[in-house]
Order: C-alpha cells, then sequence, then structure tokens
C-alpha cells in the first residue's frame, strides 16, 4: 500500500506547524521528511522537531519555485508536499517539480492554474451546475462600463481580482460612489501579491455564513469528507472553524456536497482540495472559490472523521489511494488560531521571544504547535504560534472544551489574541451556531481580568525564598516594605495588598480587600498553577529587570511592580551597567529624548516607550555619552532590543 512512499525523500515546502504536521505523517507512513526553510527558520521548533532541513536562502527564497525545487534536489526528495500558503497553489511549482522528476503532492498544474483563476473557476462552476452570484466579466480601463456593470449587478457588491486568494485586494462597495476608488484599491493590492490586475464585480451577499466542504479525488472520482463552518474571520482571514457547520438543512448540507464532488470532477482534480461557498439568508447557496490543497483548518475534519488528509494526500501523489468512501462524522470539533499580535492595538502582528510556551494537553484536545519556549516569533513571516482544537461527542461540549483549553494555553512573552478568542466563543452569534462573516468584527477585544497577576508575581518570587525559611522577607529584595506588613503592589491601572503568610511547606496570599486567598505549584516547564478560592490558573512571570515583573495568563499580560501606583517606580528605568539601555517589555517608541553625541548625566531621559497602556521613561544609568541609537520615534520593540548604547564615563581610561 505504502511500498512507493516506503524510505522515499519528502521535501516539505512549508514551515511552522503544518511542516511539522505533515512531517509525523510522512513518519508513520515510513518516508523520510526534509524542511525547506528560509533563514529565519533553520534554528526554530519546526527544524529542531523534523529533524533534517535543507536551506533555500534568505527570508522570502520560499516563494521562488526554482529556488525551491533546487533545495529539493539537493535533498534527494521523491516528492515535495506544499503545505498550505505560500508556494502550494502555484502551478509552476508543480510543473518545476515535474521538470526535476519529483512528484508534487497536490493537484495538476492544469487543475491549479485553474483554480487559481476565479473566473476560470466560477465558469467551471457554472458548467459543473453549481450556483454562482451575478458577476462581470473582467473590468477593463472605462469607469463608466464600471458604473454600468455595477448598476445590472446591484449593490452592494464586490471587487474581486481573479488571480488573488487569501482575501487579498477583496473590497466592499455599498453604493456607486465608491466603486472607482474600489477597483483602483483592489487592482494594487492584487498586484502587489505577485498576480495581474484583472478584477471583477460580484454580487455581495449581506452578512452571509462561510461553509467549506473537504473533497478528496483520485481517478477521476470525487468524495465529500464533510463540511466545516469558518464564518468567524477577522480581514477574511479565518480564526475559529469546526465541523460540521452548524444550523445547516439536511437538503442543503446535502447539495452542498454534491456541489462541491461535480466541481471537484470538472477541475480535473486529483488529490485533496476544499470547495468555499456562501450561505445567504434563507440557506442561499453562492460558490465561492476553490482551495486545491490541504487547508489550515483540517485539523477539525481530521479529528470527526478520523482520516488522516495529509496520508490520503501521499497515497494519492504516490500512486496507491485509499478507498475513497464518505465518512460520516462523529461527534463534533472547534478549532482556534492561536497568533501573536495585540488585539486591543488593531491585531498588530507581535513578533518577539517566547519566554515559556505551554500547550494545553488532555483526551481530545490536539494543539498543532510551530513554536516552543525560547523560540523567536519572526516579522518575516504570518505569526500564527499554534492551532488548537477540541473534539466531543456534541457541539456544546466541545466549545467548552476549547473554551478551557484555551485558558490553560500560556505563550509568555509576547501578546496574543487568545483573550479575543474566548471573547468570541462566548459571543452570542457563535454559541447559537448563527455567526456570519461580520461577526468577529463585531466582538470587540474586551480586557483580561487581572485578578491573577499580583498573586502570580509573588509566587514567583517566593519560589526563590529557600525552604525552612522562617518568613517571606528575607529575599522579597526590592519588594519587601519594613516590617511584617502586607506587600503592595500594581500594575497600570490597579493596585493591590496581599497578606504572605507560612502554610507548611508553602505559602498562603490573601488579597486584603478582595478576601480572595491563593496557593500555588510550580508545573515541570516552570508554569505556575495558582488556585484562587478554588479555581485554578496558570501563568508565566518574566522578570524584565529592576524590579519589574510581566505576568502571563488566561490571554492577558500585565506588568507588575512594588509599591503604590501614586509611587514614581524606577524599576521601569533601564539600569544597564555596560552602556546597553535595552527595553523592558515590547512597546513603541514615542519619544527620542538624545542624539549621538549628547552628554547625558545620571537619570536623565534617553527616551520613553509606550506599553500596555503606560508610558516607561528610559533613563540613563550613569553619567556618559551617547554612542548610538537603535531605534527611531514610532519604532515597534521588543522586550531586551538594546535601544540606546552609551559610553559610560567609568569606562574613560583618562
Amino acid at each position: 500500500m505504502t511500498n512507493a512512499l516506503m524510505g522515499a525523500i519528502v521535501a516539505i515546502a512549508n514551515r511552522g506547524e503544518i511542516a511539522i504536521r505533515i512531517a509525523a505523517t510522512c513518519r508513520k507512513l515510513g518516508a523520510v521528511p526534509v524542511l525547506l526553510l528560509g533563514d529565519p527558520d533553520l534554528r526554530g521548533h519546526a527544524a529542531r522537531t523534523v529533524g533534517r532541513v535543507e536551506r533555500v536562502g534568505e527570508a522570502g527564497s520560499e516563494l521562488d519555485p526554482a529556488r525551491v525545487v533546487a533545495a529539493a534536489e539537493r535533498a534527494g526528495a521523491v516528492f515535495l508536499h506544499p503545505g498550505y500558503g505560500f508556494l502550494s497553489e502555484r502551478a509552476d511549482l508543480a510543473e518545476a517539480c515535474e521538470k526535476a522528476g519529483i512528484r508534487f503532492v497536490g493537484p495538476s498544474p492544469a487543475t491549479l492554474r485553474l483554480c487559481g483563476d476565479k473566473l476560470a473557476t466560477r465558469a467551471a462552476a457554472e458548467r459543473a451546475g453549481v450556483p454562482v452570484l451575478a458577476a462581470s466579466g473582467p473590468l477593463g480601463d472605462d469607469p463608466d462600463a464600471w458604473l454600468a456593470e455595477a448598476s445590472r449587478i446591484g449593490y452592494p457588491l464586490l471587487v474581486k481580482p481573479a488571480g488573488a486568494g487569501g482575501g487579498r485586494g477583496l473590497r466592499h462597495v455599498a453604493d456607486e460612489g465608491d466603486l472607482v476608488d474600489a477597483v483602483a484599491a483592489s487592482r494594487s493590492e492584487g498586484g502587489s501579491a505577485g498576480k495581474d490586475t484583472v478584477v471583477y464585480l460580484e454580487r455581495a451577499l449581506v452578512a452571509p455564513r462561510h461553509v467549506e466542504v473537504q473533497i478528496a479525488a483520485a481517478g477521476g472520482h470525487a468524495i465529500a469528507l464533510g463540511d466545516r463552518d469558518c464564518s468567524l474571520q477577522r480581514r477574511h482571514q479565518k480564526v475559529i472553524e469546526e465541523a460540521p457547520a452548524p444550523n445547516v438543512s439536511d437538503a442543503t448540507r446535502q447539495a452542498l456536497h454534491g456541489h462541491a464532488r461535480r466541481l471537484a470532477e470538472e477541475v480535473g482534480l486529483e488529490n485533496v482540495a476544499t470547495c468555499e461557498f456562501l450561505l445567504g439568508q434563507g440557506e442561499e447557496v453562492a460558490f465561492l472559490e476553490v482551495n486545491p490543497r490541504i487547508q489550515v483548518e483540517h485539523p477539525v475534519t481530521e479529528l470527526v472523521t478520523g482520516v488522516d488528509l495529509v496520508e490520503w494526500q501521499l497515497r494519492i501523489a504516490a500512486g496507491t489511494p485509499p478507498a475513497l468512501k464518505p465518512v460520516a462524522p462523529d461527534g463534533h470539533a472547534v478549532e482556534a488560531r492561536i497568533y501573536a499580535e495585540e488585539p486591543a492595538v488593531g491585531f498588530r502582528p507581535a513578533p518577539g521571544r517566547l519566554a515559556t510556551v505551554a500547550w494545553p494537553s488532555g483526551p481530545d484536545i490536539r494543539v498543532d504547535a510551530g513554536y516552543a519556549s525560547g523560540d523567536e516569533v519572526p516579522h518575516a513571516y504570518d505569526p500564527m504560534l499554534a492551532k488548537v482544537v477540541a473534539r466531543a461527542p456534541d457541539r456544546d461540549a466541545a466549545i467548552a472544551m476549547l473554551r478551557q483549553a484555551l485558558l490553560d494555553t500560556v505563550a509568555a512573552g509576547v501578546s496574543t489574541n487568545i483573550s479575543w478568542l474566548l471573547d468570541l466563543l462566548d459571543s452570542e452569534a457563535f454559541r447559537t451556531g448563527v455567526a456570519t462573516t461580520q461577526t468577529a468584527s463585531e466582538v470587540v477585544p474586551t480586557v483580561p481580568d487581572h485578578s491573577v497577576a499580583p498573586y502570580a508575581a509573588l509566587a514567583h518570587l517566593l519560589d526563590a525564598v529557600p525552604a525552612g525559611s522562617p518568613d517571606a522577607w528575607t529575599l522579597l529584595g526590592p519588594w519587601r516594605l519594613t516590617g511584617r506588613v502586607p506587600v503592595t503592589l500594581h500594575g497600570s491601572d490597579w493596585e493591590a495588598r496581599i497578606d504572605i503568610r507560612r502554610a507548611g511547606d508553602s505559602w498562603d496570599l490573601r488579597d486584603l480587600e478582595t478576601g480572595v486567598t491563593a496557593r500555588w505549584v510550580r508545573e515541570a516547564d516552570g508554569v505556575l498553577a495558582i488556585d484562587m478560592d478554588g479555581e485554578v490558573t496558570r501563568a508565566v512571570v518574566v522578570s524584565r529587570g529592576a524590579g519589574l515583573l510581566e505576568v502571563f495568563a488566561r490571554g492577558g499580560r500585565w506588568p507588575v511592580v512594588p509599591g503604590p501606583r501614586s509611587e514614581v517606580t524606577r524599576e521601569l528605568q533601564a539600569a544597564a551597567s555596560d552602556g546597553q539601555v535595552r527595553a523592558p517589555m515590547p512597546g513603541s517608541v514615542v519619544r527620542l529624548h538624545i542624539a549621538p553625541g549628547d552628554r547625558v548625566e545620571r537619570g536623565a531621559a534617553l527616551l520613553t516607550l509606550t506599553a500596555m497602556k503606560m508610558e516607561i521613561e528610559l533613563d540613563a544609568p550613569a553619567d556618559a555619552m551617547v554612542e548610538a541609537v537603535s531605534c527611531a520615534e514610532g519604532d515597534l520593540v521588543a522586550a531586551d532590543q538594546v535601544l540606546v548604547t552609551l559610553r559610560l564615563d567609568h569606562w574613560d581610561e583618562t
């Protein structure tokens, strides 16, 4: 069954979690996975996990089919799996593989080329009897003709690039006053994505659902492997997906599966793909596109069908396809994508170093992770850290399991979207299974509850107190106040007074205002499991130096410093003795107060950062001369990044 794969080298032209996931199936089938990676990933989690790596080149080289295939040839690859994104839907990569004698794990170049052209795919859908929305042909250069076509189709409508995927270049137009500018913008963005500038108009459904059907095909025969709802999207990028799609009538579900099968056969699909549809009011069905590759959200289908879709891909490519038979879904699965980004600041990407990562575990919890503790989240790529998936006998139970799994996830060192994912899961539209493609934009990120932060900070400090020490004051350092009194500490918008008492071999903490008590244990990976009146929260504390601690838990991150909020806390100031002034936490440079060549006195302001609603002024640790300034106003900076280099006066030889 798997003779062609046994011992064969499979080049994986992708990175992160999908590269690890593909490699796992390769090993299961007796194949040898080799990752083709760009420079930023050569020492990352995927490289360490898989073990065998072939360098493609600098960041961005992964988008050059010639360089990718050359790397595959150097690796001795028999097969090349492109994963998703990057080059996975590029016909020229499949053609380059053919010329090099490497089997491309995916559809033929002809199918990829057809599915990469939305107008051509629409035509194929019409031939297959699949419903499509009213649309224009390719737009020319006459704005009057655009307006005439738009009037015929009717508003609202979409301007869509024919060749760009992933929502790139898509523009929503409510009325004719916005049409001309929208066409220009769509052409520009579609062209910047490496595609041509052909755009067309298509009628828009108002607040539709996004439902897709998983397809597998071999020998001209296609089957549907169930459906998924992917309506929760931000900027046309999915963030939560589930299988099967909820609240879809049996008649509509059967129709969707039939449409997908006929369309797969019409485009000549050999391998796996996803046929995507929109559901409007009254379950109106409209074809959207075909994605001829594995999807990011494929785990939800795998968990409810028991099918390893990557195995099916490899076996079809090897000429030994499985028996293609439909599989009825068993249970329900929900997936959430965790990104390094700041929901409260327009979902701005938040690259940086992950100090500690602790993913959830348990029966029917699946985590496809691309990062581990100590890894750097680079600027060069999409900031998705992992996918967390839960499966249960029914939808409500699956949602509850996923919610707890997200609460148990800790990714310390960068901001994440975990708290917003929890907001989405708790939204009424999602809970009732009627979420649309507009729902996510209507769910405003909430501020996570900081209540665990003071307990976590003190637990981190008290764990350093030697066993047998009679009290907490021996090693609390700058956090200790005089006498046996409660410790006062604060964050950006809160203050807490915590009483500390010995309790056998551990400590009891009690908030004097709320009365909440806490105890904790430290897990093997350094994560604190903090029990606050019976509710356990996992947290990680990172020391930023000079008395500043940063707590990560439940999708939130909070700075914690000693003393009441009214005090000016110099613990937030850089106290470098080597002349290098570093950022105490990720943030933005608001103001520079100095320039190279300036002389400064100890305590003089060098620059001001803003981070987590706080302005942090970094001061000179000693009398010095400014040798270099390594940032500019408006820059995003990472924790521990060197911002200013000083020549301290005590370095002078004279």
